[in-house]
């Protein structure tokens, strides 16, 4: 691996979940992917990540342990806070869709019951599609304190491919061989966030994510002041407004308006027609014109 690129590495991987997909329900060679990809996977977050066997903490942690699993497929490291998540991995045959038969409380049972541990502080159910808890497991799931995150893994690897940087000059923003991430430039990192954020919302029209029903996504960028919050929407509406098509952008107050506006305007690729429209009956008020008048203080206003 040490060798191999991460876009390589990333484009491997979904070959072999799309050669995989007609085969019967298998277990290890998910494990082994999603041990290999994880630190790959930007949204992951993940330093670390190994199958249950060769975790390298396993027997200093949990001595009474075995290398055999016994519901923990593979452990990994939260890159922020250096926490353990526990995983375990599923695979289904899937249709053309890309969509298997749904997960049952029984299967995931073992797993929650190794999991409740309090050294792992997450739990991930990782998927090589769209296959989902059915109402039983999903139930249970309801009631834990520490509840499942499911994962498709096919998913996150496309989203990935899609956000990645293939051009060269941007290289210095691409991970290491190892799977670090370097610091962005704020240019980067405004283009990785309307990638993400279009492949997101494209993708939840063909599908429900995290519960949400298809075709009503909808998500949050949270960034610092001056990191271009605005021009990281302006793109975002570009890639997804339909020739002649219409976008609407709410805003809080009309000095946001005002300055949402500029900015469109200034830094669009194509034309745009902007219109704003405003329910305060006081904010087109202009004393300086003849015949104005403030409807706020006029008592015969309508």
């Amino acid at each position: 691996m040490s060798e191999t690129t991460a876009h390589d590495a990333i484009d491997q991987a979904l070959e072999t979940l799309e050669e995989a997909k007609s085969e019967p329900t298998g277990g290890k060679w998910l494990e082994r992917l999603t041990a290999q990809m994880a630190p790959y996977i930007k949204e992951w977050d993940v330093s670390d990540c190994w199958m249950w066997a060769d975790w390298p903490d396993r027997e200093i942690l949990l001595p009474e342990t075995t290398s055999q699993d016994n519901g923990i497929d593979a452990v990994a490291v939260d890159r922020s806070s250096g926490d353990l998540i526990a995983i375990q991995c599923k695979s289904r045959q899937l249709d053309e869709s890309g969509r298997g038969n749904d997960i049952d409380r029984p299967e995931i049972a073992s797993f929650i019951s190794e999991s409740e541990n309090e050294l792992y502080s997450q739990r991930w159910l990782i998927t090589n599609g769209d296959n989902r808890l059915n109402p039983n497991a999903e139930r249970t799931n309801s009631q834990l304190s520490k509840k499942i995150k499911l994962i498709n893994l096919h998913a996150d690897l496309t989203a990935q491919a899609q956000g990645s940087v293939r051009d060269e000059d941007c290289a210095h923003c691409q991970p290491n061989p190892n799977g670090e991430w370097p610091k962005q430039s704020k240019t980067c990192m405004q283009n990785d966030a309307v990638r993400t954020a279009v492949s997101r919302l494209r993708g939840q029209l063909e599908t429900d994510v995290d519960g949400i029903p298809i075709g009503q996504a909808r998500g949050k960028i949270i960034l610092p002041c001056g990191t271009g919050k605005t021009r990281i929407s302006l793109r975002i509406v570009e890639e997804l407004t339909q020739p002649s098509g219409l976008s609407v952008v709410l805003c809080p107050s009309i000095a946001l308006v005002a300055q949402i506006r500029r900015e469109y305007l200034q830094n669009a690729e194509s034309p745009i027609r902007a219109l704003a429209v405003c329910s305060d009956e006081t904010a087109g008020y202009d004393p300086k014109k003849e015949g104005s008048r403030n409807t706020a203080e006029d008592p015969t206003a309508d």
